[in-house]
């Protein structure tokens, strides 16, 4: 059996990296020696689940075979037509639902501007993607893969306390940031007071339509695969919803109060524990997601929700410069456009 799934492992990275070419975006990371690297992951520069990954790649140091896609599909840009994002190309598609298939979720066909798979259902079509090759076993979502390298690097410091009630705790701080309503910031289009880059505001004024049309020439050249059209489909039905969501005035208000309470929690929560991090005197995995959690908030503009909190904003100055969020979140190279907000911080 493992020998079958062995080779089912090595088929699909096969066929999903004969679809990324560019040797700048696909390159060995941390690597000292010859040897293959026991992972490899798909990510992306601007994805927030990709740098909580990263993050806990570089906080324990491992070496891993780097896949950086590009997810935004585009048109008139590299061609006359359109260019589909990597991550709905159909090898990379497979070899993510290969591995969406031990989280026993149906697909994510609707939108709460969340990307939880424990509240939202599996994406097929979203980075990142982690193969593990020494088990062989591939893990298709970012709270799953963090939690799987941390356990499967053992030799060096936990993220994860070995005392219960301490892990309890670090895994409540985590599912916090895994439900946070970040897309639906990135995404959303606020009525009367949309701080984000003007990078972003541009890029999202028809992220949706682009999405769609791609999805859908997919969809005609792959119509033999019932597997894949079926994901494609969830995957427009998730996409229109979210159109919806990211101009609706109520909506948007509503997500910006839910960042401000989330954000007012965390300083009760950094005032209920002794020592400098999240959930008491350890570096945990807490931090790493509060890390990429809240240079994200900053780097969209919304850093005021913290304006008179001092805790929180003492924080911000701790986690920022731990040196694994340094590395794989704010001078990550590419393609994290600058910020205006964020010169402060780089």
């Amino acid at each position: 059996m493992n020998t079958i799934t062995n080779q089912a492992v090595a088929s699909l990275v096969e066929a999903a990296n004969k679809e990324l070419a560019d040797p700048e975006r696909n390159r060995l990371v941390q690597g000292g020696d010859s040897r293959p690297p026991r992972f490899e992951l798909y990510h992306a520069g601007l994805s927030i689940c990709s740098q909580k990954v990263r993050a806990v790649l570089a906080e324990k140091g491992a070496a891993y075979l780097s896949h950086e896609m590009v997810i935004l599909n585009s048109k008139g840009i590299y061609s006359e037509g359109l260019t589909p994002a990597e991550n709905y190309r159909p090898g990379y598609v497979r070899l993510r639902m290969h591995g969406g298939k031990a989280l026993n979720k149906n697909y994510a066909d609707k939108h709460t501007g969340r990307s939880s798979v424990d509240s939202e259902g599996f994406d097929p079509c979203v980075v990142p993607t982690l193969v593990d090759h020494e088990l062989p076993v591939v893990v298709a979502d970012s709270k799953r893969i963090c939690a799987h390298l941390d356990r499967e690097i053992s030799e060096s410091i936990p993220l994860m306390p070995e005392d219960e009630a301490a892990s309890r705790a670090v895994s409540e701080q985590v599912a916090i940031v895994d439900r946070t309503p970040h897309p639906a910031v990135l995404y959303g289009f606020h009525p009367d007071d949309d701080r984000r880059p003007d990078f972003i505001k541009h890029v999202m004024s028809d992220v949706y339509d682009l999405k769609v049309e791609a999805l859908e020439a997919l969809i005609k050249q792959n119509s033999a695969d019932a597997d894949l059209v079926a994901a494609y489909r969830s995957k427009i039905a998730k996409e229109l919803a979210g159109k919806q969501l990211a101009r609706d005035d109520n909506v948007q208000h509503a997500v910006r109060a839910e960042m401000k309470d989330i954000i007012d929690n965390l300083d009760r929560q950094l005032a209920s524990t002794p020592g400098p991090w999240v959930c008491g005197s350890d570096f945990t995995m807490a931090d790493v997601v509060w890390g990429v959690s809240l240079y994200r908030l900053h780097w969209l503009g919304l850093a005021y929700l913290w304006n008179d909190l001092a805790r929180v904003r003492e924080y911000t100055d701790r986690v920022y410069n731990r040196p694994s969020i340094r590395e794989a979140v704010i001078n990550f190279p590419s393609p994290m456009p600058p910020s205006p907000h964020t010169m402060d911080v780089i």
